[in-house]
């Protein structure tokens, strides 16, 4: 368990951060329910139950455990498929299963896996989700409702049919955002979004503008606290693989926060102890009909701005949620639809990080590839689909970019114990000793391009080639297949291929897979204290070796 690190001299610091968190989580509340499709009565109970409690449990101090929009987005595309009567049952299940997945991952230890996903992977895909996000929006903000389900194809309907935009709710929605966008730039801007949505909310009301469509046109809030309920096991099945998509997308955006936001010791949080306090925040937020929870970069961001000390901020602001639910409820109802999609547009706008986009343009081609192929992933498929092939490209750049990242040299002594490093030749001279170093991995795919790298051995008469091998502590199959072989072509025209700097661990390998029956154990040279002695070794053993008369050799 999490150290709970309680200290009564933090709690005023931590009061004040958690009333001001509070305040900005309520409309965000209101904002996410309504990216989902739901009751914003749900966003509450998340904020209530799954904030305080996950908050216990997470290894990060100040990690703010709230609502995010990729989640919402997630979240919304998989309750659309449930009928009214059945998406309350629908979300509880879905939640309940997401906390079930990342507690899982948390306790075998898993979080180090968040590191494999590229950072042109997730470039792409919070660019794809902000896009959305922003798109999604421009119906409440224009009153425009489109037939079309895909958030491009709803944009580009609107665009086809202006002359059906409500006036009155693009001003409202365009008057929010101006209200944001000018407290933003005063000392009030950590409560931008609450000032604007409440003001354009009372002008609406006030002007009497009834074309403006209100949260109460299509939820009805009441003032209560939440009750348990239990997850519909038949609804399991069909919930399994979007709760895994939607929990690693909640994970992912955690461990940002995990890796760059430190604890007041100065060490960082572990991952898996994140994923543990999201998958218990998570479980309990689903049995009292919450919506999904993940690590909030803005929300942590803004409790350290307002003075957090410790875990205890974000708990206590569960407190400050539940007293305003149960005073200010049905008020709720009266927050205007446009101003809502003009908190969630300049939301959107917020995630787009150009530096990050044009860093990864220029950096290579393969990943410019990556980061076009998840935006666009995330633009046309549901978000939980855009997740999986997100990490199916994480992988496959990694093992192509590794694949690529490889070179052979050929190592020259100048001096004593002095080595310079020449471009591979390409083909191998007779009765010569050529030193090689492979640099980089040496998994299956950069094994095979290491071999086609390796000079031309079919036409050199007793040639040696010492291969080192310093520093690799485990080579892969395939590998051992192409120095098989590589020693078989050497062979063939009567020379030989050495290995030297071997780790035990390499030579137990090439023990077990019998691979010195194509390779003499005299041949290979585990590695020694002095750097290069293996190698100097070997060296000297070829030179005896080409000093014999070939018959004696045989």
């Amino acid at each position: 368990m999490a150290r709970l690190d309680f200290d009564t001299k933090n709690l005023p610091a931590d009061i004040g951060a958690s009333i001001t968190m509070a305040l900005v989580a309520v409309p965000d509340a209101i904002a996410s329910a309504i990216l989902a499709g739901v009751n914003p009565t749900y966003g509450f109970n998340a904020l209530i139950v799954g904030t305080p409690i996950g908050s216990l449990f997470t290894s990060s101090q100040f990690m703010n455990i709230g609502s995010t929009a990729a989640m919402m987005l997630a979240v919304g595309g998989v309750l659309a498929n449930f009928s009214a009567e059945n998406i309350l049952s629908a979300l509880v299940t879905l939640t309940v299963l997401i906390g079930l997945f990342q507690l899982l991952l948390g306790v075998f230890k898993l979080g180090v896996f968040t590191r494999f996903i590229s950072n042109a992977v997730m470039i792409g895909f919070f660019t794809g989700v902000a896009t959305v996000l922003i798109l999604g929006q421009l119906g409440d903000l224009t009153g425009f409702e489109s037939d079309y389900s895909n958030k491009v194809m709803q944009t580009v309907d609107l665009l086809l049919n202006l002359d059906q935009v409500d006036w009155p709710s693009l001003l409202t929605g365009l008057a929010t955002i101006g209200v944001i966008i000018l407290f933003g730039r005063t000392r009030l801007r950590n409560y931008s979004l609450a000032i604007a949505l409440l003001l354009a909310s009372v002008a609406v009301l006030v002007l009497g503008l009834e074309s403006v469509e209100l949260v109460g046109d299509s939820f009805q809030i009441t003032a209560s606290f939440p009750t348990p309920t239990v997850p519909d096991l038949s609804m399991v099945r069909g919930l399994i693989m979007p709760a895994i998509a939607i929990g690693l997308l909640g994970l992912i955006q955690a461990a940002g926060i995990s890796q760059t936001i430190p604890n007041p010791d100065g060490q960082y949080p572990d991952p898996s102890g994140d994923f543990r306090g999201q998958g218990i925040a998570n479980f309990a937020s689903g049995l009292f009909k919450g919506l999904p929870l993940g690590g909030s970069l803005g929300g942590t961001s803004i409790m350290l701005s307002a003075g957090a000390k410790s875990r205890w901020a974000n708990v206590i602001m569960g407190l400050f949620v539940a007293i305003f639910v149960f005073f200010f409820a049905d008020q709720v109802e009266k927050a205007a639809l446009p101003a809502i999609a003009a908190v969630l547009i300049v939301a959107g706008f917020g995630v787009y990080n150009f530096e990050e986009i044009k860093d990864i343009w220029d950096v290579s081609r393969s990943s410019r590839l990556v980061m076009l192929v998840t935006f666009l992933a995330t633009l046309v498929l549901d978000i939980q689909e855009a997740v999986f092939i997100g990490i199916i490209l994480s992988i496959l750049d990694f093992v192509y970019t590794s694949a690529q990242d490889v070179q052979v040299v050929e190592l020259v002594e100048k001096k004593e114990g002095v080595f310079e490093e020449r471009p591979c030749p390409a083909e191998l001279r007779d009765n010569s000793i050529t030193i090689l170093y492979a640099w980089g991995a040496l998994f299956f795919a950069s094994a095979r391009t290491i071999e086609d790298l390796l000079p031309d051995a079919s036409e050199a008469k007793r040639a040696v080639v010492i291969l080192r091998m310093h520093g690799r502590s485990r080579i892969g199959s395939t590998f051992i297949q192409i120095v098989e072989r590589y020693a078989g072509r050497l062979q063939a025209n009567g020379g030989k291929l050495m290995l030297s700097g071997l780790s035990q661990n390499v030579w137990d390998q090439l023990e077990r897979t019998e691979t010195f029956e194509a390779l003499p154990e005299s041949d290979v040279f585990l590695a020694d204290e002095i750097l290069g002695g293996s190698t100097k070794q070997a060296f000297s053993t070829a030179q005896d070796w080409l000093n014999h008369p070939l018959d004696e050799v045989r």
